[in-house]
């Protein structure tokens, strides 16, 4: 085959077809093109477009802003405008083309006239249009006027369609073969002026606004009485527009229609309908694209539609229903809506209620998208204003948090509940779960100093001691805060290393409340049981991805860990100080400060722990210290080891040894006038926690006295919260005897007896003949009243706790007395 490349193109290709060419050079057709007649054959059949009405028909003829005349006979609708680039400008009165019903020999029909135009043959053609690149026109398709014709032509509406047109006389009908056919005829110079003279004629004495002319305007006249073939190709009578038909018809164009004031909102992006006549019809630049119908939506998307709508601009799809997309048709709408609400704020209301309507509405179809800025601000100020007792809540945020409503209830709010898309447009506006605003007042709340009472201080220690078992916790800040009606209890805030606790866990009434104690216990118990919470709350705030140590456990396995670690130590460190007691005896010129424990709580009895005895004055920071890692890792340089045996001199230092945990106590002598606190822990487990005594038992001669006093200064405010929250006897008076031989109650031993503080006379375990006998008294008395009993009387064997508590305020009185000699 001869190859072609680098041939230079034929001169003229197409101006001069060679014979062997298959197909000629067909010129463009026009009026001016045509003799005296044509005959139009457009690609179309009569079944073309079916889902076609008459109303969709009559919105392709007619495109006009006007105002309405009419009489018994005659319906007139009028385009007053000023021209636009298809038509000459003229004065802002000037009548450009009207759309007029009428009787003629009294059959009805209907003439659409637009002045300064003209239709040529090539408008026939199968996608040909002048409107492409108009954007002030609908429709840009090229045949939507061939549809139309093919629409009133055919049944059951079968109306003659006849066009006067550039000189020219347009008939339109059916051929044999169902095809569509139109024939242009020039009219005769006579034929032209008995139209006008007909049209004068009738603007006199009708309300026909201006006299058509055949040569320069375009008419077309619908439902006159003729002849001509149906769709199936059949000759056929034509049959009359009656008036109810074209007042149908109407319903195309919403500038045809009588909406009163307040129907209808108009703004730069369309129209607001609002009148229900129009409710679920789309228009399009004023021409009806779609109208609702039993079981039919005009939107896209399918869903009811409660307002109507006009657009100002937008590309339609091929049949001109609806929109091109479903996102192009809610974009729009919501458009419009923001700039309704711009003149008519009250519409507010109206879009509230379909934005939270069960039935979901086309209306506000994907508004989480699509509602501008400026609409969610004016949602934002409404709801607020209406609905100011309310927190706006969804389904699923009840279902997924049980405390929602306590929650709302702590805001002081009711719930209203909204549906998802609409809370995704208040989020978006600015407002919070009713979580995240608990958090949020829970976060600002005030923080208080540690309430001086021991429970508080307990907790508040016991919380830290919790925090350092975890790396992620370790060296967290405890603070109390005045919530208020806030249902948290606590907030953990990571990045500020800070736990917020509400106020209402530092009082033992209150957290007995909390944890639904409603019977007598001990305070180590509740204290156990609030530190458990509140840690397992702590750590429950933590992002889980925290806890993923990429070791093949979960993260939710290893927060897991770390909470029953922590549960544990803090068991251990309450088990542990409720069975320590730190005492201090006056020796004459020097003072003995001694720590027993037991050797049978928690601790094994074949580990080791090491004592240090600190002054107040010089080492009160080392009360920070809560790990065994972090004493051992602590440059404390001010102890003196006294692991070589007790010291026989007044020392000027601090102390600390390291002994068998089974030994079970530890003393020393130490200077006059030095405030001393102990510190015990577990050197061989790093992450045991550290036990803190702070104030000793004062032991005079062979009398034992708990220095927690409500007379003195720093318990003066709080004593009757002593009182009333931790036990009968905060000052207390007891005779030494013997060590104690069995742990079996029922053994007869030396013991104590005395009256209670409600005066009762109370004795513990099996009385000896010879015992010695304590007198508790009622209430508490300075220490120079401190003295034994003259004559102690026996006294019955009332109820008296016998559990051992080491908790300064416990009601248990047994932690007191000493059971064994220094």
């Amino acid at each position: 085959m001869a190859s072609n490349r680098g041939k230079p193109p034929r001169p003229n290709a197409d101006i001069f077809p060679s014979d062997n060419e298959t197909y000629t050079i067909e010129n463009k057709v026009t009026l001016q093109s045509i003799n005296q007649r044509m005959t139009i054959h457009p690609a179309m059949v009569s079944n073309y477009a079916t889902q076609w009405g008459p109303i969709e028909a009559f919105r392709e003829l007619q495109e006009f802003t006007v105002v309405l005349e009419e009489d018994e006979d005659e319906i007139v609708y009028k385009a007053i405008a000023s021209g636009s680039s298809r038509r000459t400008p003229g004065k802002s009165e000037k009548c450009l083309g009207y759309i007029r019903w009428a009787r003629r020999n009294g059959a009805g029909f209907v003439d659409i006239t637009n002045r300064q135009a003209t239709l040529e043959p090539w408008h026939l053609d199968m996608g040909s249009t002048s409107k492409k690149n108009d954007k002030n026109q609908a429709g840009m398709h090229g045949e939507g006027l061939k549809v139309a014709l093919l629409v009133l032509m055919r049944g059951p509406h079968n109306h003659a369609v006849r066009c006067l047109s550039g000189g020219f006389s347009w008939t339109f009908n059916f051929t044999s073969q169902r095809r569509l056919v139109a024939c242009p005829v020039r009219m005769t110079p006579d034929a032209v002026m008995k139209v006008r003279d007909q049209a004068r004629s009738e603007v006199n004495r009708t309300l026909l606004p201006i006299a058509v002319n055949p040569g320069e305007d375009v008419q077309f006249l619908i439902g006159a009485i003729a002849k001509g073939r149906d769709e199936g190709g059949y000759p056929t009578e034509r049959n009359e527009v009656t008036r109810e038909e074209f007042e149908n018809w109407t319903r195309a164009a919403i500038f045809l229609q009588k909406i009163a004031d307040g129907g209808i909102i108009k703004t730069k992006k369309g129209d607001l309908i609002t009148d229900s006549r129009f409710s679920g019809s789309i228009y399009l630049k004023g021409l009806l694209l779609k109208e609702s119908q039993l079981g039919r939506s005009a939107s896209i998307t399918g869903k009811k539609m409660y307002c109507g709508y006009n657009f100002a601009a937008g590309a339609t799809n091929r049949e001109r229903e609806s929109m091109a997309t479903a996102d192009d048709e809610s974009r729009k709408i919501l458009a419009i809506w923001n700039q309704a609400l711009l003149t008519q704020a009250s519409l507010i209301g109206q879009l509230h209620k379909l934005l939270n309507s069960n039935t979901e509405f086309a209306d506000v179809d994907r508004a989480e998208l699509f509602t501008q800025q400026e609409t969610k601000d004016r949602i934002r100020a409404y709801i607020l204003e209406e609905f100011k007792h309310k927190w706006c809540c969804t389904a699923k945020e009840r279902s997924q948090n049980p405390r929602l409503l306590q929650i709302i209830h702590g805001l002081n709010r009711t719930a209203l509940q909204v549906k998802e898309p609409y809370w995704a447009i208040l989020k978006d506006s600015g407002f919070m779960t009713a979580e995240e605003m608990e958090k949020k007042l829970f976060k600002e709340a005030i923080s208080i100093p540690i309430p001086q009472n021991l429970f508080s201080r307990e907790l508040h220690l016991m919380i830290r001691a919790g925090f350092e078992c975890c790396p992620l916790t370790a060296n967290t800040t405890v603070t109390y805060v005045k919530a208020g009606w806030l249902g948290l209890d606590s907030l953990y805030l990571k990045s500020e290393a800070e736990f917020k606790i509400h106020e209402k866990w530092s009082t033992m009434v209150e957290a007995k409340s909390e944890l639904g104690i409603s019977h007598q216990c001990w305070m180590s118990w509740v204290l156990l049981g609030a530190t458990k919470r509140l840690l397992s709350d702590a750590f429950s705030q933590i992002p889980l991805s925290l806890f993923n140590m990429r070791d093949g456990d979960s993260p939710s396995w290893h927060r897991k860990q770390v909470i029953s670690e922590s549960d544990q130590r803090v068991l251990e460190l309450i088990q542990i100080k409720k069975d320590t007691m730190f005492s201090i005896k006056d020796c004459g010129k020097l003072n003995r400060v001694g720590i027993e424990w037991s050797p049978n709580t928690a601790w094994s009895r074949e580990c080791k722990v090491t004592v240090q005895f600190h002054r107040e004055s010089t080492c009160s920071h080392l009360k920070e210290l809560l790990t065994a890692k972090k004493v051992i890792n602590t440059d404390i340089r001010c102890c003196t080891d006294t692991r070589g045996g007790l010291t026989q001199f007044p020392n000027t230092t601090c102390f600390t040894t390291t002994v068998p945990y089974a030994k079970k106590s530890y003393e020393i002598l130490v200077e006059k006038g030095q405030k001393y606190f102990a510190l015990l822990y577990n050197p061989e487990d790093l992450g045991s926690l550290v036990i803190l005594r702070g104030k000793p038992v004062i032991v005079a001669e062979d009398r034992l006295a708990l220095t927690v006093d409500t007379t003195s200064k720093e318990n003066q405010t709080h004593g009757q919260e002593y009182l009333n929250t931790y036990g009968k006897a905060l000052r207390l008076s007891l005779t030494l005897g013997d060590k104690v031989e069995s742990l079996d109650i029922m053994t007869p031993r030396d013991w104590f007896r005395g009256p209670g503080m409600d005066g009762k006379k109370v004795i513990i375990g099996v009385e000896k003949v010879d015992s010695i006998q304590a007198k508790v008294p009622l209430r508490p008395q300075p220490s120079s009243q401190l003295q034994p009993p003259v004559n102690p009387q026996p006294a019955p064997k009332p109820r008296v706790p016998s559990k051992r508590s080491g908790f300064e305020g416990d009601t248990d009185v047994r932690p007191f007395i000493r059971r064994k000699p220094f």
